[in-house]
């Protein structure tokens, strides 16, 4: 077997993807790996056709459920997982604040939505939405080679502390709990300015990787995910050298 980890990706959109992949650039810089969005399908983040099950947080509702019915009742049992090596799904915490209505979802298996709660601290919302995204993978526990991404409120938090880390709203403490961290883009000094488009995300790209350092240690969700991901990528690093 190859020693090239396969790295699949269930995301909201574009924006999300050139972050994520940006953050695993920095992050997994001893380890050959490939790179594929499976959500959405055919990824809007190279002008592709748009995907059957959507694109946000209800596509990636709709992605899971699918991934596990073909699974047998989970993604542990799924295709995704044998034809690679680790999976990442990535849902902002604000969607805790959500309902499955309003993103036309009618199949819900539990009425587990809206699941906020009081921030700070950010885990116990998204402790709570960790949950949710689990049994929409028909899972109790997460699986060793699955990753969860749940930026607080969004990963626009995650941005603006990669690429404006003296910012005073980050610098005055909670900023994970802050309700639009996608303001700051426009808060930017002119010349810096850019707006929440994957062709602006991608011209940032190697801002966001330096600057990832940043961010997993001033964000206590991205210092989760930094953990859990390379934990998951050296179980998946010893199974594709075996």
């Amino acid at each position: 077997m190859s020693d090239t980890v396969r790295v699949a990706a269930a995301v909201e959109g574009p924006t999300d993807e050139v972050a994520l992949k940006a953050a695993l650039k920095s992050l997994l810089t001893n380890v050959e790996f490939e790179f594929q969005t499976l959500q959405p399908e055919g990824s809007a983040a190279f002008g592709s056709s748009p995907s059957r099950t959507g694109t946000g947080w209800g596509g990636v509702y709709r992605w899971c459920r699918q991934s596990a019915e073909e699974g047998g009742g989970s993604v542990s049992g799924s295709s995704v997982l044998s034809n690679h090596d680790l999976l990442i799904i990535q849902v902002d915490a604000d969607v805790a604040d959500k309902t499955y209505s309003s993103a036309s979802i009618r199949d819900a298996p539990s009425h587990d939505l809206p699941c906020n709660q009081p921030c700070p601290p950010a885990s116990g919302t998204t402790n709570a939405l960790r949950t949710v995204v689990l049994g929409w993978l028909g899972e109790r526990q997460c699986p060793c080679r699955v990753v969860l991404c749940t930026p607080s409120k969004n990963m626009e938090a995650w941005v603006i502390a990669a690429v404006w880390p003296n910012n005073p709203v980050i610098t005055r403490g909670n900023w994970e709990c802050h309700s639009n961290p996608e303001g700051q883009l426009t808060a930017l000094p002119k010349n810096r300015r850019f707006r929440k488009h994957a062709r602006d995300y991608r011209a940032k790209q190697n801002q966001l990787i330096e600057g990832w350092q940043n961010v997993s240690n001033t964000l206590t969700e991205a210092t989760r995910f930094q953990r859990e991901l390379l934990a998951a990528c050296s179980i998946a690093s010893s199974s594709a050298i075996e």
